[in-house]
């Protein structure tokens, strides 16, 4: 709602408040002030009145005595001459004698008062002297003055308001109206202007300028407030909308991985059956080349997901950066300036391997792809920075031109992996969507859109945070991961690539996709060991508990129809407690190390697998003095 129009300022009703209580003022005190002076003047004709009176009452008593008529007269008319007697009448005892009166007789008498005559040198009491007095003169010469005074009064309370009219306009009202005519400009102005009454002669820091700078902090603190509201309401709609894609392309994933399994696991059979210079070993090779490429993005897939079951460790970050950048260094446009700083110390951080491998890479791929083959520069640094620093970051501000998600983990100190290019920047309109799964604009045949999606994944399933700076000068992602509390030099190596040991154990096969049990056992066969394939959980629980000790390991889907491979587990260790469960899985948002330890599960693999990785999970579970 509009404010509305002012009808009456300030001003005015202050001048009224003022002139109001000022002439009251001036009335109480005039009229004080007036009575009093007629009190005076009517006292002091009283006092003249009985002065003559007292000066005259011997002759008077003398011409009453003496009978002397003519000079009682002259003596009775002097005193009604000069001062404010204007009747005298004399009065003997039973009787008046005489009667003086002056010639224009007062309408009333205002005060009378009579004097004993004495017989001269004796106190016999000859008569009395009545006296009428009269103060017409002084009411009168009083009002004319109280006239004038009120007059005086008038015209100064009328000269002190209109000063003070001018004061308060000047110095209260304007700058009040000035003031609510900016604040309704500024609340509609986009971008906010600061407001500034430019007060001409002020001096000082009043409560004006309290009210200004208290609405300039409240104007900036809701602009701060409702960007931060935008901010947050764009992140959590992101959110939602990864975590929606997220479960789309985990179902994607699981399917996936399946076939990739089968593929995977009969292109391995027939690159140890073909002779290498056949032209069908080098067909076959190019098949697992393009199933390689395949697992790579079930792992791009499973990265954004966030999926659980993902093995964790304490890496050296910076060992897996160099690793990366140095497999990345041929792909890099040859105009471009690559730039390396690493960290003096080791930088350990709790993570999976290849999730961390993948956001490096991904990072480098997507900074590499925007020079569009001009020589500009990629920048590649590992710091650290306190969980302090990273929360004043996260508290900040964000500018129109950058993006931050995630959370703070509980650490003290975090590692910060910058990697940063000179490019043409990040337009803003799609500075939005650039973590979007699918989303790219580098057309069909140049990327999936899953490479900064992999990157949103790993973050935020590393406990993490992503600052996206962009500008027309370049972009630069920084990402800030919780070191961990202890070194990654004590390790073990990973045996993926060494030779896949033998075996004569029997192994149980359970899998709802007889491609994937087909591969798996004639792979562990050639192996050395005896195994038997079954598609249906509950066919399997059934053989297995018919003859429990005919079996040292089963190797069992997790996602099955009839039978969940976790329930399978559990029902197969209440049978025999010592049975080796080897539980291979895709996308799970339910599963991890832990819950698949509780059912009894004694590994876990990630699909897509083949026999060869499952035969070094098989002989350390095996040749371990709880598997003898």
């Amino acid at each position: 709602m509009a404010p509305g129009r002012v009808r009456i300022s300030l001003t005015t009703k202050l001048l009224w408040v003022i002139a109001t209580i000022s002439g009251l003022l001036v009335l109480t005190t005039s009229a004080i002030e007036i009575a009093r002076e007629r009190d005076d003047l009517i006292q002091t004709k009283r006092n003249e009145a009985e002065a003559v009176v007292r000066a005259n009452r011997d002759a008077l008593s003398l011409a009453l005595w003496s009978f002397d008529q003519r000079a009682l007269s002259i003596t009775a008319e002097s005193l009604i001459r000069g001062t404010s007697i204007f009747r005298v009448e004399i009065v003997e005892p039973g009787k008046s004698q005489m009667t003086f009166v002056r010639l224009k007789q007062p309408a009333k008498t205002d005060y009378s008062w009579q004097v004993t005559l004495f017989r001269p040198k004796t106190n016999e009491k000859i008569g009395l002297l009545r006296i009428s007095e009269n103060y017409a003169d002084i009411l009168a010469q009083v009002r004319r003055r109280a006239g004038a005074l009120i007059i005086a009064e008038v015209v100064k309370i009328l000269a002190v308001s209109i000063f003070l009219f001018f004061l308060i306009h000047r110095w209260i009202t304007r700058p009040l109206s000035m003031l609510a005519h900016k604040v309704q400009d500024t609340a509609t102005s986009e971008p906010y202007e600061r407001i500034d009454l430019n007060r001409p002669f002020h001096g000082g820091y009043d409560e004006i300028d309290a009210l200004v700078g208290a609405i300039n902090f409240n104007h900036h603190e809701r602009v701060r407030m409702e960007a931060a509201q935008r901010l947050q309401q764009v992140r959590e709609a992101q959110s939602g909308k990864l975590d929606a894609l997220g479960r789309v392309a985990s179902g994607v994933a699981h399917d996936f991985n399946n076939i990739l399994g089968a593929i995977l696991g009969f292109a391995r059979l027939l690159v140890q059956d073909l002779a290498r210079d056949s032209m069908q070993y080098h067909f076959a090779q190019r098949i697992l080349a393009a199933s390689d490429r395949g697992r790579q993005l079930i792992e791009q897939i499973l990265a954004f997901t966030r999926g659980g079951g993902v093995e964790r460790k304490v890496i050296d970050l910076q060992k897996i950066v160099r690793q990366s950048v140095a497999l990345l260094s041929e792909s890099f446009a040859k105009c471009a300036e690559v730039h390396f700083f690493y960290f003096a110390q080791e930088l350990p951080v709790l993570g999976n391997e290849a999730q961390l491998g993948q956001l490096v890479s991904n990072l480098c791929i997507n900074a590499n792809e925007s020079l569009g083959g001009k020589p500009v520069a990629v920048r590649i640094q590992l710091s650290r920075i306190s969980r302090s620093d990273l929360q004043a970051l996260m508290m900040a501000g964000m500018g129109a031109a950058e993006r931050i998600f995630g959370e703070v983990a509980p650490a003290r100190e975090f590692v910060c992996l910058s990697v940063g290019d000179s490019g043409a920047g990040i337009p803003p309109n799609i500075l939005d969507r650039i973590f979007e799964p699918f989303f790219t604009t580098k057309g069909p045949h140049h990327g999936t859109g899953l490479g900064l999606a992999v990157v949103h994944g790993v973050v935020e399933s590393h406990a993490g945070v992503c600052h996206v700076q962009t500008g027309p000068a370049g972009t630069r992602f920084c990402v800030y991961l919780p070191l961990a509390g202890v070194s990654s030099s004590s390790l073990p190596i990973s045996d993926a690539d060494q030779k896949p040991p033998v075996g004569r154990e029997r192994i149980l096969i359970v899998d709802d996709e007889p491609d994937i049990v087909d591969a798996l056992t004639l792979g562990f066969e050639r192996l050395g060991y005896e195994t038997v394939g079954v598609c249906d959980p509950i066919e399997a629980l059934d053989a297995f508990a018919e003859s429990p000790h005919a079996w040292d390991v089963v190797v069992t889907d997790q996602v099955m129809p009839g039978m969940r491979g976790l329930e399978l587990a559990r029902q197969m260790k209440a049978i025999r407690a010592n049975i080796r469960i080897v539980l291979c899985t895709g996308y799970s948002d339910r599963m991890d190390a832990a819950i698949s330890h509780e059912a009894g599960v004694d590994a876990l693999h990630l699909k897509p697998v083949d026999a060869n990785l499952i035969a070094h999970t098989i002989r350390g579970l095996m040749d371990s003095p709880a598997g003898a």
